[in-house]
Order: structure tokens, then C-alpha cells, then sequence
């Protein structure tokens, strides 16, 4: 073997990134044949990867055709390809890598993670139908290989449903995940949901204290703008301006063009100059 290979491959092991770059530069210098340049480039592509270079990622793949027009596993340089224009916000070019490399293999563990990404994209797009065919089709192997994975699984799985209206099966799905949870971050997910579903019902208590059991499973919770629209907008239903109003400062304040912020102004707008 290409003794500089065999050094790169080694300080990947060790996630020694860039010290490995310049050993596989040493083993293209030191190769004198197409098809291995091809695979050190394919390599070569993967290092940057992980390092968060993903503009190098695209080039070193092009390189990896250049020198084996004919490449065998073009559903690794397909899968890595969409990993890096996901990294580069480039949406529809990781859809059209990604499809492609499931395309070619969806059946082997390698290629769970492609499907992954690919239903969180569909996800993103409000594709719930195309997300949740994609999810489904790896819920039972991450139950099995990865528990975390399987819960974030069933969080999207959850949401899609609440989506779609089909309460009672996003309700079922979120109580799954609450009970397998192996973290308090986890939970504070699941209850996310239920606070959802509970404010669709028109429960604005039950929405407000779930809000509090979220900060007090995590204090640093993924959404927090969420949370203090939904109990903004809860107390304002219950009646309590004084507590909506302090809240409506807070939130203005903090995400004065947030998501949620016609909304709060609306609701504002109408204690304030009541009909």
C-alpha cells in the first residue's frame, strides 16, 4: 500500500484532520496510477469534511472523477456531496446528491443517515407525506442502533402528525418519546409537543405550566421564543393582561422581528384597543 496512505488513514483514526491533509498530499505526489488517485481524492474528500470545509469537499469529489471517470462507489461521493452542500445551505443541490445516492443503495447501514437527512430536508419544506415515508423507514433500525437517533426519529415523526391534524396519533408518538427519553433534554422535547397540542385545544393552563416543566428539564431549551410566545398567548386568552403584557415586553425586546412577532403584536393591539 502507499506507505503516505496508510499514514493519512491512520491520523484520521486519531482525527488528526489536517496533519492527515498532508499526508494524503504526499500519497497523491507519491501514486502513479489514476484509480488510486481517485480513491485518496474520495478520501481526501471525507477529511474536509470533517473539518467543516465543505467548498473543498465538492472540488476534491471532482477531482476523484477526473482521474476514474468510472468510480465505483458513487454512492459514497453522492452521500458526502449532499452532507457538504447541507453544510453550505445549498438545499436543493444536497436533495438531488443525496437522492441519488439512495438511488443506488438504500438498504445497507451506510446509507440510514442519507435517509435521515433527506426526510429532515422533506421536513423542513412542509413535505410531511415524503418526510414521513422516509422516517418511517428507519424507525425500526435506529430503535435497534441508535436510541438517540431514534428519538429524534420520533420527535419529527410527532410533529408531522400534529401537522397533518391527526392529534391523537402526534399525541401517541410524543408520549413514545417521553417514555424512552434517555435525557432531560429529550423529555423537555417530547413535552414541546404536548404543549403544542394543548394550546390547539384551547387548555392555555395546561399549556403554561407544561411551558414551565420545559424550562425546568432544560434551562437552555432549542426554542425558547416558542415557549415564551405560547405562554404570552396563554395568559392573554386566560384574561391575565398584566402577566401578557410583561411578557409581550420580554419578547419584543428579544426577538423584535422574531417569528411570533405580528402575532404578539395582534394580540397587543387587540387588549389594547378592545372592540
Amino acid at each position: 500500500m502507499n506507505k503516505n496512505l496508510k499514514k493519512a488513514r491512520q491520523l484520521i483514526e486519531k482525527k488528526e484532520y489536517e496533519t492527515a491533509q498532508s499526508a494524503y498530499q504526499d500519497a497523491l505526489n507519491e501514486s502513479i496510477d489514476n484509480k488510486e488517485k481517485a480513491i485518496i481524492w474520495a478520501e481526501v474528500s471525507w477529511n474536509y469534511y470533517y473539518q467543516n470545509k465543505y467548498d473543498s469537499v465538492i472540488k476534491s469529489i471532482e477531482n476523484v472523477y477526473n482521474f476514474d471517470s468510472a468510480y465505483q462507489a458513487r454512492e459514497d461521493l453522492y452521500r458526502i456531496s449532499g452532507f457538504a452542500y447541507l453544510g453550505l445551505g445549498k438545499t436543493e443541490e444536497a436533495i438531488e446528491e443525496l437522492i441519488k445516492s439512495i438511488e443506488i443503495d438504500n438498504h445497507s447501514d451506510k446509507q440510514r443517515p442519507v435517509i435521515y437527512e433527506l426526510a429532515k430536508i422533506y421536513f423542513a419544506q412542509s413535505k410531511y407525506d415524503m418526510a414521513d415515508k422516509l422516517f418511517t423507514k428507519i424507525d425500526g433500525y435506529y430503535e435497534e442502533a441508535d436510541k438517540k437517533y431514534w428519538q429524534s426519529i420520533l420527535f419529527y415523526r410527532a410533529f408531522i402528525q400534529y401537522y397533518k391534524k391527526n392529534l391523537g396519533l402526534s399525541k401517541e408518538l410524543f408520549e413514545k418519546l417521553h417514555q424512552n427519553a434517555t435525557d432531560d433534554a429529550r423529555k423537555a422535547s417530547a413535552v414541546f409537543g404536548y404543549v403544542f397540542i394543548a394550546f390547539d385545544e384551547k387548555d392555555y393552563l395546561k399549556t403554561i405550566n407544561l411551558c414551565e416543566s420545559i424550562l425546568s428539564l432544560d434551562k437552555n431549551f432549542f426554542d425558547m421564543e416558542t415557549i415564551g410566545f405560547l405562554t404570552a398567548a396563554s395568559f392573554f386568552y386566560l384574561g391575565r393582561m398584566d402577566i401578557f403584557d410583561q411578557y409581550y415586553f420580554q419578547l419584543i425586546k428579544k426577538y423584535p422581528a422574531g417569528r411570533y412577532a405580528d402575532e404578539l403584536q395582534k394580540l397587543k393591539d387587540q387588549k389594547d384597543n378592545p372592540q
